[in-house]
């Protein structure tokens, strides 16, 4: 029987009115990736602290999924930053330092930004330290790049610049934006209101942690260096909260993935050192990580141990593209293999100074075994951190098989050499580096 022409017109309608929303359904999302440096995941509001640093971020967590325990997969930006869009550890990648000398990130190594422009995706990358330029590798795959190689943009310069460069893009296409932002970074020097916001503001801006006639540092800064941390932080939200008023006034917040994370944090005299890139403690390892968009649950807080090498399997995921065999992180919203190792390798090590000769340290379900050289053999310290999160009650035990399998000669790439710029030394001294 031959349908009736009302019939047949129903069904046009229907196709007619459907056929828009499948094909926007259909369009992969955009993904900006914000990496926000030294920024530890005690200090911002989602994760409990009590000063109202991050109010966007906050709100953009609980429309999101949180991460409550997510591990850095080193303790300083190059190596941590490798890990980030490589989706492998330091073993794998070899970006890093390593006695005096520096390495690369390896052109074969899986890279993020590469990956997506081969897929159609326009590139984008807004980097603020020298460790994260060209000579390191990390401008491969970007359609359009910056690194501030002997400065520091301030968080509202990259916004600025990201908008501009969405400005201009056709309606149909997808991109992929990674800006890091570096004001949280030593030296701390917020501006106003926020470097009065959260303590007195100094009379002349301190560099680097002062000591006395003994060497020893004062810890009557503290505070001091605290506040004004904690109003970087307050500045960077709200140069976010900007930019994601523009992803919603702009009609791109519908079909984009945020992630918000850092690449390391920093230590406050919590183990009795400073700055970041010595050690493997939690005020260093422990970092945010939140994701909201299109395929995100939302108001979602998972508990579950991962590690900033997930980011990369997990974006390739969402987008409905293959994950690189050789990435060692999984996807956070499928089911994670139980007793996972989460590495964190890849000290910054001499001329910075380094208190202990740290090797690396790892997390399995939620207990975490820091390695450290002690003379001819290795010592190691374990603690449950369920029930210990900021490391007061580490013990003293044996040598540790997961931390035997990630010592830094396992790789599989041989990383490449970088020749120091020697100009940018007092650059990188006035950032707390030497």
């Amino acid at each position: 029987m031959k349908p009736s022409i009302l019939a047949v017109i129903a069904c046009l309608f229907l196709l007619s009115s459907c056929a828009p929303e499948q094909i926007e359904e259909q369009k992969p999302p955009n993904i900006l990736m914000i990496v926000i440096d030294s920024v530890r995941a005690r200090n911002l509001g989602c994760y409990g602290y009590e000063r109202n640093t991050s109010p966007n971020i906050d709100s953009l967590a609980a429309e999101g999924t949180l991460w409550e325990n997510c591990v850095a997969q080193s303790s300083w930006t190059l190596p941590s930053f490798s890990s980030i869009l490589t989706g492998t550890s330091e073993r794998v990648h070899g970006a890093g330092r390593r006695f005096g000398v520096e390495y690369m990130l390896p052109r074969a190594a899986p890279y993020l930004p590469m990956l997506l422009r081969n897929e159609g995706f326009r590139t984008y990358g807004h980097f603020n330290v020298v460790y994260l330029d060209r000579d390191h590798g990390f401008s491969r795959g970007f359609d359009s790049y910056h690194c501030a190689r002997e400065s520091t943009d301030p968080a509202n310069f990259l916004v600025d610049n990201l908008v501009n460069w969405l400005d201009e893009m056709e309606e149909d296409e997808r991109f992929l934006a990674v800006l890091h932002f570096n004001d949280p970074h030593m030296p701390y020097n917020p501006p106003a209101p926020y470097d009065s916001m959260f303590g007195p503001r100094p009379e002349e801006l301190l560099t680097r942690w002062r000591r006395d006639a003994d060497g020893n540092i004062i810890t009557e800064d503290r505070e001091t260096f605290l506040s004004l941390y904690d109003g970087e932080i307050a500045f960077t939200d709200a140069e976010l909260g900007r930019l994601f008023s523009y992803l919603r006034t702009s009609g791109l917040g519908d079909n984009t993935i945020v992630v918000v994370t850092a690449d390391h944090g920093q230590e406050f005299l919590e183990h009795g050192g400073t700055f970041h890139g010595h050690a493997f403690y939690q005020e260093i390892t422990h970092v945010p990580l939140i994701i909201n968009g299109p395929g995100v649950p939302r108001g979602v807080v998972e508990s579950e141990w991962v590690g900033l090498f997930d980011l990369a399997p997990t974006i390739l995921t969402l987008l409905g593209l293959d994950v690189p065999e050789v990435m060692e992180g999984s996807d956070l919203f499928s089911p994670l293999p139980q007793s996972r190792i989460l590495p964190s390798s890849g000290l910054f090590d001499p001329p910075h100074t380094i208190l202990e000769p740290w090797v690396c340290a790892v997390v399995v379900d939620g207990i975490k075994t820091l390695r450290f050289e002690g003379g001819d053999a290795y010592i190691d310290l374990r603690t449950d951190l369920t029930e210990d999160p900021y490391e007061q009650a580490l013990s003293l035990i044996g040598n540790s098989v997961t931390a035997d399998e990630y010592m830094l000669r396992q790789r599989l790439w041989e990383p490449v050499s970088v020749e120091r710029d020697t100009t940018l030394s007092p650059i990188l001294r006035d950032l707390g580096y030497f």
